[in-house]
């Protein structure tokens, strides 16, 4: 009869190897998903009428609450074709960090595995997947006690289109203001303060170079200062006291602004909006903008390009936008049960040591 320490490694590679299918499937997907985007926009009529419209001054947003309105005459078109290129390096950019997505692939099976020394892209299915189906649980038990979440609204008649521009565009503005300024720019400034002495960043042009950096990898600008970091401490100790005082302050405006500014959210959406900002801002200061940008796509550019596709291709494409989001669903319910799982073992393993007076490790 197999012993219990049999049965225990056998239900880790079994999660382990639904992990890297999740992780496979989901990444082609993503794939599917950006390639389906300009297709859309530029194979359509309604498509092309809108890309060939003008946009008199396009707003991006600085630490959370200043707009700045950049005096650019764009078309619909161009500006999506400039939005889907940093989709793209996003991409690429989750491809190669840390050891690289097909290392991490490669390393899943043989070694213990660390979302902290992984690809960004092998970490993004697993976390939107939990955020989506916490998010649709948190939406259900406060729509039971009455507390409504809401929808984001346009206006009658707007095309879909304008509409995927709109979403496409909100997640390079929403995390330039909640992430890359509002977190990134003092994660730089103290690391200036604290390293201040030291020969690398003598100089006010090296001193902006660091804040650039944080801006656009908290982690890459502590690595390149010695600092500890989440590749190699892990969550928990690689992420700085300010930075978690940052990342829970910008998600909780974030959950706010949602409602405050209206859109056709109420009050429900604080708390959904919270969770997302909190993880949005872990995998910034984890992984980097890209990661942080991808997340948001996951939402508001990937299903809306997939149900774009099924309802005006149909055939193959209804049955990937169905067969997506019911996927999606389903593994994200797996991956919050294995983590509350794990994190009540480690609880438990914690308490028990607490309880013989012992640490880990002893």
């Amino acid at each position: 009869m197999p012993t219990a320490a049999t049965a225990v490694k056998g239900t880790k590679l079994a999660l382990k190897v639904a992990a890297l299918v999740l992780v496979v499937v989901s990444a082609a997907t993503y794939m599917i998903a950006l390639a389906l985007g300009p297709v859309l926009f530029f194979s359509t009529s309604d498509g092309l009428n809108v890309a060939s419209r003008v946009i008199q001054g396009l707003p991006i947003d600085i630490f959370m609450a200043v707009t700045i309105p950049l005096p650019l005459h764009i078309s619909y078109g161009a500006l999506f074709i400039a939005v889907w290129a940093l989709f793209v390096a996003c991409i690429v950019l989750a491809w190669v960090d840390r050891v690289g997505f097909l290392q991490t692939l490669r390393d899943a099976l043989s070694k213990p595995l660390s979302l902290a020394k992984s690809s960004s892209l092998f970490t993004l299915p697993l976390v939107a997947t939990a955020l989506l189906s916490a998010t649709v649980l948190i939406q259900d038990l406060q729509e039971s006690e009455g507390v409504q979440t809401g929808g984001l609204v346009f206006p009658p008649a707007t095309s879909p289109f304008v509409i995927l521009m709109n979403l496409a565009f909100a997640p390079l503005r929403e995390e330039l203001a909640f992430r890359i300024t509002s977190i990134g720019i003092p994660a730089g400034i103290s690391l200036i303060i604290l390293y201040r002495h030291d020969p690398k960043i003598q100089g006010l042009s090296r001193k902006i170079k660091l804040i650039l950096l944080a801006m656009f990898s908290p982690e890459l600008a502590k690595a390149k200062m010695g600092h500890k970091t989440v590749g190699a401490n892990g969550f928990l100790h690689g992420i700085t006291a300010l930075e978690w005082v940052l990342i829970l302050l910008t998600a909780a405006i974030f959950g706010l602004a949602h409602y405050l500014l209206g859109a056709g959210w109420e009050v429900g959406k604080i708390s959904t909006a919270f969770l997302a900002g909190l993880l949005l801002a872990i995998m910034y200061v984890a992984y980097g903008a890209h990661a942080a940008i991808l997340l948001h796509w996951f939402f508001n550019y990937y299903f809306t390009v997939l149900d774009m596709a099924s309802s005006t291709f149909g055939g193959m494409f209804s049955a990937l936008s169905n067969l997506t989001v019911v996927a999606n669903l389903t593994a994200g319910y797996i991956v919050l049960i294995v983590f509350l799982l794990a994190m009540a073992l480690k609880l438990a393993d914690y308490l028990t040591l607490r309880a013989a007076g012992l640490k880990r490790g002893e």
